[in-house]
């Protein structure tokens, strides 16, 4: 049985660019991608769909999991759960606001993570994305900074470089795995 790493965070801290250093350093965790109803970013990854294309893949059940964000449709393809079959870990970015829904689809194989950066680093790399005005982002920064969240989650601050943090994440995570490599053979 592999388990799901739910990647959350708030836009900016940069999920998607530890997504593919994880993918660099372990091409054995397959990353899964969003189908998203908007046009995606070169660096992220999904797969952009009309909403009329999301409606007809939710409806025939081609999603193990689908949100609303901000006025767009979010989903995670049921690929993933094939890929659980074959991989110690499969890696998806989630949303946070949609994490019970996660808990309950994937229940004891569902490994959430909360990315975090500093207020100052976060703020410098929205402005950097260009997508949103400063009022827009310090909006965002105040949304964020009064949400409450759940005390149980594993935690990774992604305020260092890159390369840094990707390969602290990448160790925590191959010290987890042994770890529960070796409960499950000390109760098998």
């Amino acid at each position: 049985m592999g388990y799901l790493l739910y990647l959350m965070g708030a836009s900016g801290v940069g999920k998607d660019s530890l997504l593919r250093a994880l993918r660099e350093r372990e091409p054995g965790w397959p990353v899964a991608h969003r189908y998203i109803t908007r046009s995606s970013d070169p660096s992220e990854n999904c797969v952009s769909l009309s909403a009329a294309e999301f409606a007809w893949r939710r409806e025939a059940g081609l999603f193990s999991l689908h949100w609303q964000a901000h006025g767009l449709d979010y989903g995670i393809g049921r690929e993933v759960e094939g890929w659980l079959g074959h991989s110690e870990l499969v890696i998806c970015n989630g949303s946070r606001q949609h994490l019970a829904q996660a808990r309950r689809h994937f229940g004891a194989r569902l490994l959430p993570l909360l990315v975090e950066v500093d207020a100052a680093t976060l703020r410098q790399r929205l402005l950097q994305r260009g997508r949103e005005s400063t009022e827009q982002i310090e909006a965002r920064l105040a949304r964020q900074a009064g949400e409450p969240l759940d005390a149980g989650l594993l935690r990774h601050d992604n305020s260092d470089a890159l390369a840094e943090s990707a390969e602290r994440l990448h160790q925590r995570l191959r010290g987890w795995l042994a770890e529960a490599r070796a409960e499950r053979e000390e109760t098998a």
